[in-house]
């Protein structure tokens, strides 16, 4: 038999001699093909050698077969790529990996295609930050296992993100009214937001023993950041009509679901103006910079770089600033 058509067997020439390579069927660590030197077909040895291959590859190809999406994800979370990983990182992947495995997890992992996911994205085209995140976690996930070998498809491959655009401080007469909302979920989420300057997660993960005194305690998921925040008299007064658990301050446990049941529910109060959770960071760090703090001031409270403090900063106000300026300009002359 020539040896071009031997399955998986390819031949080379260099200076004058001729090579065969086998092909194992695996990727290394940079995900570049593993071949292994095979004796010419002419050596008596060639059929015994490359038969032993083979039957190398087949069971892993058998393995590889019954390996299923939820499977390779466990096996990418007890690696330690992903134990080296940044804690905030590592949570995030896990949130999302598990709406992956939510909805792929039975499937052979090397036969999922990169339709299944484009639909699958598709389907959360309302949560395009969610999409995102699982775009992200879930290529990570076939990345490692591409190069450990346990697969050699890669169906997140050539997938745009999707357009979050930029959040928006909310309408200051909508922002009052959902302060004012007689819905108690609503209203004390949004008061949370707002007093916090903090990202939905952070919050929705806050307790009761997280308020000593007229200060509350806030570690950042993202940055890791441990935030001392004194409790702003309104906040206090929302919170004070609570009753106090050793739960969370906003009932439920802290997970995306949770986050998801926030944003439907601010959304609907909020309707028909559409709003965001996010776009409560703006708003706080706004007025802040609007009743005269520092950037340094404000980001002590918003926990975010002095960059960034800025950058929201371009979104204050202008009637607000400029009506300032004037009283300031007019003072000057007296």
């Amino acid at each position: 038999m020539p040896a071009k058509s031997i399955p998986h067997v390819k031949r080379t020439k260099a200076k004058g001699h001729t090579y065969y390579y086998f092909d194992t069927g695996q990727l290394d660590e940079k995900g570049k093909r593993i071949w292994k030197k095979l004796p010419p077909p002419t050596d008596r040895t060639f059929g015994a050698v490359y038969a032993a291959m083979m039957g190398h590859r087949t069971r892993r190809a058998n393995i590889v077969a019954q390996l299923n999406l939820r499977g390779l994800v466990d096996l990418y979370q007890a690696s330690d790529k992903f134990a080296k990983l940044a804690k905030s990182t590592r949570d995030l992947y896990e949130l999302y990996q598990r709406e992956l495995v939510d909805k792929l997890g039975t499937a052979p992992a090397q036969l999922v295609e990169r339709k299944d996911i484009v639909l699958l994205l598709d389907r959360m085209a309302d949560r395009p930050g969610a999409a995102n995140m699982v775009l992200r976690a879930g290529s990570a996930a076939y990345t490692w296992a591409r190069r450990r070998g346990h697969v050699t498809n890669d169906p997140f491959a050539d997938i745009e993100e999707m357009a979050t655009g930029e959040h928006q401080p909310w309408p200051e007469d909508v922002l009052a009214k959902a302060l004012a909302s007689k819905d108690d979920f609503v209203r004390l989420s949004v008061h949370l937001l707002y007093y916090t300057a903090q990202r939905i997660g952070d919050v929705a993960a806050l307790t009761w023993r997280d308020i000593e005194g007229d200060t509350i305690s806030v570690t950042q998921k993202k940055t890791g950041k441990q935030l001392f925040i004194p409790i702003h008299e309104e906040l206090a007064k929302e919170l004070a009509r609570h009753e106090r658990s050793l739960a969370t301050i906003i009932p439920g446990k802290p997970n995306e679901g949770k986050n998801n049941k926030i944003r439907l529910a601010i959304q609907a109060a909020c309707a028909p103006v559409k709003v965001v959770p996010h776009g409560l960071r703006k708003n706080a760090v706004n007025s802040l910079l609007e009743a005269g703090c520092s950037t340094g001031e404000t980001a002590a409270i918003s926990g975010q770089s002095l960059q960034m403090v800025e950058y929201y900063a371009k979104s204050r106000s202008q009637k607000k600033l400029g009506k300032a300026a004037m009283l300031k300009w007019q003072k000057s002359g007296d």
